[in-house]
């Protein structure tokens, strides 16, 4: 009984904070790493379907952001000529941007990234990417010059229409799966999806540290990682001229397919679709 009691206090997460640093920024790389719990359904409940928490999500994580985002050093950084240093940092301020456009398209009532912040991500990803391709000086000036013009923008989505938008990305995904070839394109898109439900989770599982949350964001981040890494050599197969990316398909992996069908139960009680 015991046991039972101590892992349902451990089911909605509570603000905290870690001294200066925002708890994802204090935990991004714990909550990367499996924690020691085997929880089952009844052990989560809805903690998404609350607006008041989506919102201090959508607050954590542009607290981590702004904190990882030092402008005097982005600029050293990005005005490197592709060492590993300033690619890691780069890279580190493009991820926490990136949680931040997932949780938009599921908070914001137009389920999509502000204009600016997306404009920022998109032109960093082109810039700092692993496989090396020199940057123009041109997208080097614009992203600077982009880096003044982040703005955080946010109309928050009703809870019916969050779970709407959920279930259709669910849907979504579902449907993927049932195909046993994709084009690179779509394994891709179905790839972000799943990418999505991970991100919108990082701070729960912050702030829900070796709890059940932190193992259903580690879980859902796992297998965006592993079909990430098969996207990953597609295009530099693509890069290298040994496939014509637009043109190739790829074959689901089964592994692929029954993890996320394991994991969807859980999904749909976080977030309150059943």
């Amino acid at each position: 009984m015991k046991d039972k009691l101590n892992t349902q206090t451990l089911i909605r997460p509570k603000p905290e904070t870690l001294g200066p640093k925002p708890i994802l920024a204090a935990r991004f790389s714990e909550i990367r790493k499996k924690p020691a719990v085997n929880p089952t359904v009844e052990d989560f409940s809805d903690i998404f379907s609350d607006k008041q928490y989506r919102e201090h999500s959508f607050e954590e994580a542009r607290k981590a952001f702004e904190f990882i985002l030092d402008k005097k050093k982005f600029v050293h950084h990005i005005k490197e000529k592709e060492n590993e240093e300033s690619f890691s940092y780069l890279k580190e301020v493009r991820r926490y941007g990136l949680i931040l456009r997932a949780l938009y398209r599921f908070i914001d009532s137009g389920h999509k990234c502000a204009e600016n912040l997306q404009q920022f991500l998109s032109l960093l990803g082109k810039y700092n990417d692993r496989y090396w391709i020199s940057p123009s000086e041109e997208i080097r000036e614009e992203v600077i010059k982009d880096l003044e013009k982040i703005e955080f923008p946010v109309n928050y989505v009703d809870t019916l229409e969050f779970k709407k938008y959920t279930a259709s990305i669910l849907f979504d995904i579902e449907q993927l799966l049932e195909e046993k070839i994709l084009s690179v394109e779509k394994f891709h898109g179905l790839r972000q999806k799943i990418r999505f439900f991970a991100d919108i989770m990082q701070v729960a599982a912050a702030e829900n540290y070796k709890g059940n949350l932190h193992w259903l964001f580690y879980s859902m981040i796992e297998l965006s990682v592993e079909m990430g890494k098969h996207h990953d050599d597609l295009v530099q197969k693509g890069l290298n001229g040994e496939i014509d990316y637009h043109q190739s398909t790829v074959e689901v992996n089964p592994h692929t397919v029954s993890e996320f069908k394991k994991l969807k139960p859980f999904l749909e009680k976080v977030f309150g679709l059943v």
